[in-house]
């Protein structure tokens, strides 16, 4: 990794893209200006606007040397710019072996709120009246199954704001929406 930088070329996606390609944290990015450096984003923020900057959520992560020692902890990562800066990585080697952070450590949940809070971010943020889908028509049925509604007026299906994570999930396992919008308040 530290020789090759053919990882600096794609710059197609910002950090919040690559998240929700990959369906959340965990991924692996580099800076293209750390010579020795790459990272884990261990959690993205609430998402409260579409893609692709998603309302700029905050997005945390750890931070290695490719030998795998870590260097910082939850620290936050600069979103400003990231088709230009960020750039999601394999895996390193190392990784297999080591003990990373389990996404699921109550530690990120204080770290993003901290994060949230200096950044004038809430979490607080009242829920959202409806959460839009997209949904063929050949896929109807599925959406009624979830509790989705249809609005003749959008001619959308939509679900309510206070869906629970689980109807959320499987719709964003059905295509009908992204993990940002399917988690907006998953650490």
């Amino acid at each position: 990794m530290a020789g090759d930088e053919s990882w600096k070329k794609d710059n197609s996606r910002n950090v919040f893209q690559m998240l929700d390609d990959a369906n959340g944290p965990g991924i692996w990015v580099r800076r293209t200006t750390w010579e020795a450096s790459c990272a884990r984003i261990v959690a993205m923020g609430r998402a409260t606007k579409p893609p692709p900057y998603y309302g700029n959520p905050s997005v945390l992560m750890d931070i290695y040397n490719l030998k795998g020692d870590l260097r910082e902890e939850l620290a936050s990562l600069d979103t400003a710019g990231t088709y230009k800066t960020w750039r999601q990585i394999e895996p390193p080697a190392w990784a297999e072996g080591a003990e990373l952070r389990p996404l699921d450590d109550p530690r990120i949940a204080d770290a993003l709120a901290a994060v949230d809070k200096k950044r004038g971010k809430t979490r607080s943020d009242p829920p959202r009246d409806r959460i839009e889908l997209k949904v063929s028509f050949a896929d109807k049925d599925k959406a009624k199954k979830l509790g989705a509604r249809w609005d003749p007026t959008s001619k959308s299906w939509w679900l309510p704001g206070q869906a629970t994570a689980t109807v959320r999930e499987q719709a964003r396992k059905l295509g009908f929406l992204s993990y940002a919008t399917a988690c907006p308040t998953r650490a």
